[in-house]
């Protein structure tokens, strides 16, 4: 979307106040990086660069609700997940990442396997690249358990004031869908806080994605199969309703909009994570009933 797009959004007279506040956001952030494009103003946050090491990562967390891509399930669904993580000196890297849904009878509900690259490509700019393969419980309840693989990459752009990323995502395996996300995020830092060498870290961040949903419209069919009765009512693949389901599932529209605050308290090796986000899902499907809500989730990780 271009930065007259995003103006544009300011004078939609039956904009919500939250979509106003974002579009603000992601207009300050094309302005900003203009300006910084044309002064040459260098880096006052830091980007993600690759490590000059090599590294492992170990993490539990915790959130509240699942949810993907703006959709989520009738019922709320807690969770507890555990990852691990190696990071090379080159900046390549695979994960494991296997979730524990807390209310439901399966220990293991989704494994998440991935490997990938991230590295900067100058002072100012990063990338990154990535696979990633989902494996999921029988009969699982969630939007995601529709997809089976997902091709990742981003580039990065910090412009001093403001750092921008644009990610691609391509979905395939059940169903293939393509996204964009637009992510301008600010770094902040509070140093020396309760130690000399612990410090607090505060990065606000406004996404918009934008893509199809075929996945949306594979997950009720899925889910009305499996009796977990995330739909309105009416299979969205009977009946009159086919039409109407497919032109909007194969349709590239704004999906989803998202505000998240995390805060991150590290100390040597240690980074402990609590995070806030709220996300306003838009041009739903039919028989979607995912709906704006706040997320909480927290997590604690060691590196070595």
């Amino acid at each position: 979307m271009s930065f007259q797009q995003y103006a544009y959004l300011l004078t939609i007279p039956r904009l919500s106040l939250l979509h106003r506040v974002l579009a603000v956001w992601l207009v300050s952030g094309l302005a900003v990086g203009q300006v910084q494009a044309q002064t040459g103003v260098g880096l006052s946050t830091p980007t993600e660069a690759s490590p000059k090491q090599s590294s492992l990562m170990a993490a539990l967390s915790y959130g509240n609700n699942s949810s993907f891509f703006g959709r989520t399930q009738t019922t709320r669904y807690p969770y507890a997940a555990g990852e691990l993580t190696y990071t090379s000196k080159l900046g390549l890297w695979g994960s494991v990442m296997s979730y524990n849904l807390l209310n439901t009878a399966t220990f293991v509900d989704e494994t998440d396997l991935s490997i990938g690259w991230d590295g900067d490509l100058s002072k100012t700019v990063d990338a990154s690249l990535s696979y990633s393969r989902f494996l999921f419980a029988a009969n699982s309840p969630l939007v995601k358990s529709s997809v089976n693989n997902s091709l990742d990459g981003y580039v990065g752009w910090d412009w001093g004031y403001v750092y921008s990323r644009l990610n691609v995502a391509y979905l395939f395996g059940g169903s293939n869908d393509l996204f964009l996300i637009l992510d301008n995020s600010r770094y902040f830092e509070i140093d020396k806080l309760f130690t000399p060498k612990g410090y607090l870290s505060i990065e606000p961040r406004v996404s918009v994605t934008a893509g199809t949903q075929s996945f949306a419209e594979t997950s009720l069919v899925q889910q009305q199969q499996r009796g977990n009765g995330n739909g309105k009512g009416k299979n969205p693949g009977t009946g009159s309703g086919t039409t109407t389901v497919t032109t909007s599932t194969t349709r590239f529209r704004i999906l989803n909009y998202e505000l998240r605050v995390p805060l991150t308290y590290h100390l040597g090796k240690v980074a402990v994570q609590g995070a806030w986000r709220y996300a306003v899902p838009v041009n739903l499907l039919p028989e979607d009933v995912s709906r704006a809500r706040s997320y909480f989730t927290s997590s604690i990780s060691l590196t070595l």
